[in-house]
């Protein structure tokens, strides 16, 4: 590492500490966490909640960079949609599910 001017006061040299590193500019994107969706869809399709939220249809969405917490959306999802994330394993090829809420 190599900076520009003095060293910052409160590092010392040899010591180790943990640092966030961003490699090219920052951009606005939709984000969605990760989740085990995923791994039925393949990213190509997500569960989408409709406003009332007692309902949720399939979407086709299309993901681009991906990191350890998010997955972001490139097409197919709107800023402040909310989807489902968790596996679908139990879901079946259905193209709605209809949510209850539990008492």
């Amino acid at each position: 590492m190599t900076f520009n001017g003095s060293i910052p006061g409160d590092l010392r040299i040899g010591q180790t500490t943990r640092i966030r590193l961003e490699l090219g500019q920052s951009q606005m994107a939709t984000l969605i966490p990760r989740g085990g969706f995923y791994q039925s869809t393949g990213g190509q399709w997500i569960f989408v909640l409709d406003p009332s939220e007692s309902f949720a249809t399939k979407r086709s969405i299309s993901i681009g960079r991906k990191n350890p917490k998010y997955y972001e959306v490139l097409e197919g999802l709107k800023p402040g949609e909310k989807v489902i994330v968790s596996g679908y394993e139990t879901f079946g090829k259905n193209e709605k599910l209809i949510l209850k809420k539990s008492k």
